[in-house]
């Protein structure tokens, strides 16, 4: 599918971008450049959190749904020298498989452990569309997530989960809880 093609490739754009960008950023604000006053600091760091969505892990869990999506949720933050972070971006990177056509009507992160639903921390802004085979892929930069709710993530990811909802399913159709990531990029 055309869009696919398309969105994987700036999906792939993106993540460079970002990757760059927190390259970039762990040099900032070193350097002496001033006439010896000392400048705070910046210190990037990215966090990957792994998932699978499913409907099973929906509360109530969704039965007969054979459809998933596999991808990434990214916290790129900035940290001041204190180590308080003081900006960020979150990207969603997903690859969906449903049976059939879909409309796709939303992509956050909630606040809510396993077995709970919860509020909406973090949303995609991902606009409704639909999908004429199913397949494909979503993917969004989100750059207005605050602070301290990017602290709350990373702090008790187990307490937050991405939902992707569609027009059968909007409450929610396919789930997976955050977990401690074992990809994190810091440069200090």
């Amino acid at each position: 599918m055309r869009r696919t093609m398309m969105l994987s490739t700036f999906a792939v754009a993106v993540a460079a971008a970002l990757v760059m960008v927190a390259a970039a950023g762990g040099n900032r604000g070193r350097g002496n450049d001033d006439g010896g006053a000392k400048r705070a600091t910046k210190r990037a760091a990215v966090t990957v959190f792994d998932l699978r969505l499913r409907p099973r892990q929906e509360v109530p869990r969704i039965e007969g749904l054979r459809a998933d999506a596999d991808g990434d949720l990214t916290l790129d933050v900035t940290r001041d020298s204190a180590g308080a972070i003081t900006s960020g971006d979150v990207v969603f990177y997903f690859n969906y498989d449903f049976p059939g056509s879909v409309t796709i009507t939303g992509l956050h992160v909630h606040l809510g452990k396993k077995g709970t639903n919860g509020a909406i921390v973090v949303d995609s802004g991902v606009a409704a569309f639909t999908d004429a085979d199913g397949d494909g892929n979503v993917t969004a930069v989100v750059t207005s997530a605050s602070p301290a709710t990017l602290q709350a993530i990373l702090d008790k990811p187990r307490d937050y989960y991405v939902n992707l909802h569609t027009s059968v399913n909007p409450t929610g159709a396919l789930r997976d809880q955050l977990r401690t990531s074992n990809k994190r990029k810091h440069d200090d």
